[in-house]
């Protein structure tokens, strides 16, 4: 009995010394080895573009243009899938976690250096690490795993899936049976303590599933009655009881869920001052919560008034949800910003929505703004905050992938990116003195120049524009237009131009080659003079019109020449030099 009592101390003694290790493990492997840190978010916003906000050491927060239906962020990158199903992704590649495979995706999901989706065809394809993400040639605490070579995070089995997510070093999916499977690391690697620490977050329990949520080192699963269980972690981590979920996101180390009557949980297994990021807006906490044995486990609740349609994935210490009203709000800790979506933000849904850009330019700054056009009161929210007057003089977004673009006066093009967030310069024009812009629906650009007339810039092979452009029109007289736009058809192309009393509007007939104006007498009785021109989706046309105090627009219908439409919005940012308006007919609703 005496051997027997020292070999289990000795086994005590080990495996406490293993805890301490693979606690310490588990920090150092996202902090000190890699620094790998999910603090970004990401939303496709109402006109399917996409938008991203906090952390942008790799790039991650800069998506690409184009139009999307799903959006998922890892450590240092992120991934989307475009409305033609394939993927795109950016960020942090050293481990090729940004370098997509040319297949088409229903589902992706970003974990911290690797990702997974369920192809076209149901089945699983994964890319990026494979390993335990760590180096042992840099760290010394990392010797004891130079043996461990991979982990299968990324080797998904064979089989059709309804959906999968990525977590840490181990994933997720939902077979196309409602079982689940897992594959990649256990809790306690390497493989000798398999079981030995809790319920492994790569063991998942017996049963049938509607979703799963891969976490750094758990997962979390909603079975078809709605009731949710989580595994992994130590076993610590668990939702409350007696609550019916529609969704729980992956992401970090704290946990969300979505519940069915739109309400949102938020747990965490520590002391609720240790973890200010589960209180959510308008919520009330339990510690600990009823009926679970943990006694150090918390939970967050919203009031009945405070609803959401989604929550995006969580990150480190923070995390975001939409709200009924497509609003977008986050909570939590946020040093680089995360928990500040850009202004007037409304995330993309099943109900028909659009935005208005914006270009402010005055003598001492340059702003962009959108317009939410579908909310009740119509508002101006600044995206862009540059610190210096960029000279925009035209802006027009290009009808095939919704990128919005911009010029100055002195001839440079500019790609406004991220949500009107910033901008970077791809080139010069080859025209100074750029007034207006205006895409044509095969994809081609179009502006004017005063002193140059009217020009084109075509497009190449990779749907880059090939600058610099060249003149189709010719003039050098005296005639000033403010801005241009095309019909929706691109056979008329539409030009303001301000008179001493009253404006007029020409229409260029492209096949015919000539030039008319139109609605004279309207045009000759407007008060004030036009600044900005755009073409809605109903072919009608949108004014802004110039104002001291506010900004003021109107809506012309070109073919009864009736002003349809007449306001103004209460905004210092009211000298406006350029308008765009998206095609938000492109893709599908986001679920």
């Amino acid at each position: 009995m005496k051997n027997v009592g020292l070999r289990f101390s000795g086994l005590t003694l080990l495996t406490f010394n293993l805890l301490i290790f693979y606690s310490f493990m588990g920090s150092i492997a996202t902090c000190s080895a890699v620094q790998i840190r999910r603090d970004h978010s990401c939303v496709i916003q109402a006109d399917n573009s996409l938008v991203c906000w906090g952390l942008n050491k790799e790039g991650q927060a800069m998506p690409p243009s184009g139009t999307f239906l799903q959006v998922t962020v890892g450590g240092h990158h992120s991934c989307a899938i475009r409305t033609d199903k394939t993927v795109a992704c950016w960020g942090l590649n050293e481990e090729d976690q940004a370098t997509p495979p040319s297949a088409t995706f229903l589902q992706i999901s970003a974990g911290l250096l690797h990702n997974c989706g369920v192809k076209t065809d149901k089945t699983l394809a994964c890319w990026g690490s494979n390993d335990p993400y760590w180096h042992p040639e840099k760290d010394p605490y990392l010797n004891e795993w130079k043996h461990v070579k991979t982990l299968g995070q990324a080797e998904p089995p064979s089989g059709t899936f309804l959906q999968v997510s990525a977590g840490g070093r181990h994933s997720c999916g939902v077979r196309t049976n409602h079982t689940v499977s897992c594959w990649g690391s256990h809790l306690s690697d390497p493989p000798i303590l398999k079981g030995k620490l809790g319920h492994s977050q790569s063991i998942p329990p017996s049963g049938e599933f509607s979703q799963v949520s891969a976490n750094m080192n758990s997962s979390c699963g909603i079975r078809l009655d709605q009731a949710a269980e989580c595994w992994g972690g130590f076993g610590g981590l668990q939702p409350p009881i007696d609550t019916f979920y529609s969704q729980i996101p992956g992401g970090g180390r704290m946990r969300c869920g979505l519940k069915t009557d739109h309400t949102v949980v938020c747990f965490w297994s520590q002391d609720l001052p240790k973890s200010e990021a589960v209180r959510v807006p308008n919520s009330t906490c339990r510690c600990p919560i009823p009926g679970l044995k943990k006694a150090n486990q918390c939970a967050c609740t919203t009031s009945p008034s405070h609803t959401f349609s989604k929550l995006l994935e969580t990150g480190r210490g923070h995390a975001c949800g939409v709200r009924t009203n497509n609003t977008v709000v986050c909570w939590g800790y946020d040093p680089e910003g995360q928990t500040f979506p850009p202004r007037g933000l409304i995330a993309k849904s099943s109900e028909p929505a659009c935005l208005l850009y914006g270009v402010h330019n005055n003598e001492k700054e340059t702003q962009f703004f959108i317009i939410n056009i579908n909310t009740g009161s119509l508002d101006v929210h600044v995206r862009s905050r540059l610190d210096e007057n960029h000279n925009i003089d035209a802006l027009d977004i290009d009808p095939f992938n919704n990128q919005l673009y911009a010029a100055s006066v002195e001839g440079s093009l500019y790609k406004v990116r991220n949500g009107a967030q910033v901008i970077t310069e791809i080139g010069k024009m080859g025209f100074a003195n750029i007034e207006a812009l205006s895409f044509h629906s095969d994809g081609s650009l179009w502006g004017w120049a005063q002193g140059t007339g009217l020009f084109q810039v075509d497009k190449g092979e990779n749907n880059e524009l090939k600058l610099p452009g060249k003149v189709i029109i010719p003039y050098t007289g005296d005639i000033k237009l403010e801005d241009v736009t095309w019909n929706r058809e691109g056979t008329i192309l539409y030009a303001v131009e301000n008179l001493e009393q009253g404006s007029r509007l020409w229409a260029y007939d492209k096949s015919r080659n000539e030039v008319n104006f139109v609605c004279p007498e309207l045009m000759g009785s407007l008060k004030t003079k036009v600044n900005a021109l755009e073409t809605l989706q109903n072919n009608t046309l949108a004014f802004v019109f110039e104002e001291k105090k506010n900004l003021a627009y109107g809506v012309i219908n070109v073919q009864t020449c009736e002003m349809t439409t007449r306001g103004e919005i209460a905004t210092v940012y009211n000298q406006v030099k350029g308008i765009a308006w998206p095609d938000c007919r492109h893709g599908d609703a986001v679920k």
